[in-house]
């Protein structure tokens, strides 16, 4: 029975006083006070604004976040340079992109390729396998391309492949100093 009372006044001690009191000191100074004194009057407080957070729903995939499967007469499609967490140092930003494919393009058939930067084409579709980016900003960036037909109809997609790209700051013109000889 004792640790029932015991409980019951350790809980009770942990109580919340929604009740807020207002008093004026001597000095004119206003003092809101949880503890009631002669003179106070009780605040009636507004009732306290909740916020219902909204659920969380994954990002839907981007359509280069995977590669396509093989299309038919293409059977290797990739990009071969800038490697997989490749650092890539170039101070004017320039990145040059190398793709890989098996057969060779079918230029007659109005076959092309573009090329992606974080998900965005950049430029216009090409024949050639090989493509330089200018003026990247530093940072993390992936890279992707696709084989599209003469109506840009995605025939084929590479993997994205991620890579940084470290461009001098002015803060840091050389590189870090060596440490000070002793």
């Amino acid at each position: 029975m004792n640790r029932i009372v015991a409980t019951a006044l350790f809980l009770g001690s942990f109580s919340v006083s929604a009740a807020v009191y207002r008093t004026v000191d001597p000095e004119g100074n206003v003092i809101f006070t949880d503890q009631p004194a002669s003179g106070a009057e009780e605040v009636e407080l507004p009732p306290v604004p909740t916020y219902q957070a909204p659920r969380y729903r994954p990002p839907a995939s981007r359509p280069d976040d995977a590669a396509s499967p093989p299309a038919p007469g293409y059977r290797k499609f990739a990009v071969v340079s800038p490697a997989p967490d490749e650092t890539v140092r170039d101070n004017p930003g320039n990145v040059t992109v190398v793709l890989a494919i098996e057969p060779d393009l079918d230029k007659a058939a109005g076959d092309r390729i573009q090329i992606y930067l974080d998900g965005k084409p950049v430029g216009k579709p090409t024949t050639s396998l090989q493509a330089v980016l200018s003026n990247v900003d530093r940072g993390e960036h992936r890279v992707s391309a696709a084989i599209v037909d003469r109506n840009k109809k995605t025939i084929r997609r590479t993997e994205p492949v991620r890579f940084f790209l470290h461009r001098q700051s002015r803060l840091f013109p050389r590189g870090p100093k060596p440490p000070a000889a002793p």
